[in-house]
């Protein structure tokens, strides 16, 4: 019994913690335009300090949109800043 309860606990927690989203690759492309353009806002309210990692995300997720415009990928998964999961068509 405390088996099943903690395996109903941990599925509970992944449905709070992550988002699966399906849509088609258009709207897909634009989600991932907005969450580039949100991290590029980010970068230019910080004052200084160092972005390097703002920039990784900012450069995957413009190699994200090439490849979801071209068809060669058909699910992803965004981790920041919430989990999401986009399943295109």
């Amino acid at each position: 019994m405390v088996h099943s309860d903690l395996k109903n606990a941990s599925l509970k927690l992944i449905k709070i913690t992550m988002e699966q989203f399906f849509m088609r690759r258009a709207s897909a492309v634009i989600f991932l335009l907005n969450r580039r353009h949100a991290w590029r806002e980010k970068i230019t309210a910080i004052s200084c300090g160092n972005v390097e990692w703002e920039t990784r995300e900012i450069e995957s997720i413009e190699r994200l949109v090439l490849d979801v415009r071209a068809g060669r990928v058909h699910t992803f998964e965004l981790a920041h800043p919430a989990t999401v999961v986009i399943v295109t068509d």
